[in-house]
């Protein structure tokens, strides 16, 4: 029933504005805690009270972003407690995106995955962002959930991942080149070791039937005479 009265149909609303007298008994309270030596601004969760919050917040230049971005999703998710993180998945552009809230190791948000991935962790304003450098397609559609200093951070990091990345191809190429060359090395001198060897042979120990049957002549003659 309108206006919780049982005998009549339609009960009085009040709609009268009480904003400004609401503003004002807070504004009150405030001076009086602080003449009084108080900390905070006695807030009791009153209508007044969460809108000098309001005003603040908007006043500091701060802004919420898109309705589905990391910052709204993070204050619309619940408070993890200590061993107990929370954990939300949602769906953004077809990718999925979980974002995990922990008193220990902090905010981390995943942005995709493929079935061999590379990840890269990157440190936000709305915490670590998990990466997969093979799946690149899930990040661009997810780059407007996040702030254009955060797409920047990110955008720099997998640019030092891959370049990195391409480093470490290179100096990989450039050993497999030297030790294949250190091969080919090798090989030819054993070649060339072995014809060596037989031409020392030759030299020093091979001789012809007619010269070893000279030396025989020789050596009996010797014996003889």
């Amino acid at each position: 029933m309108i206006g919780n009265n049982p005998f009549k149909a339609y009960g009085n609303i009040d709609t009268t504005n009480h904003t400004v007298q609401q503003l004002q008994q807070y504004a009150d309270t405030v001076a009086f805690r602080k003449k009084a030596g108080l900390k905070g601004d006695g807030c009791d969760g009153s209508f007044a009270s969460k809108l000098k919050k309001a005003d603040e917040y908007l006043a500091s230049g701060e802004s919420c972003g898109a309705k589905d971005s990391i910052g709204i999703m993070l204050r619309n998710m619940d408070e993890p407690l200590p061993g107990k993180p929370v954990t939300e998945d949602f769906w953004h552009n077809g990718v999925r995106v979980s974002i995990t809230k922990d008193l220990i190791y902090g905010n981390s948000i995943t942005i995709g995955g493929s079935s061999r991935p590379d990840w890269i962790h990157v440190s936000t304003s709305v915490g670590t962002v998990n990466i997969d450098l093979n799946d690149m397609s899930s990040l661009m559609k997810c780059l407007d959930l996040f702030s254009p200093e955060d797409v920047n951070a990110i955008m720099h990091k997998i640019t030092e991942a891959r370049q990195a990345k391409e480093a470490k191809s290179q100096i990989d190429r450039l050993d497999e080149e030297l030790v294949k060359n250190s091969r080919d090395k090798d090989g030819g001198n054993k070649s060339s070791g072995a014809e060596n060897n037989m031409s020392v042979d030759e030299a020093v120990g091979v001789v012809s039937a007619e010269e070893q049957q000279h030396i025989e002549e020789k050596r009996e003659k010797k014996f003889v005479g």
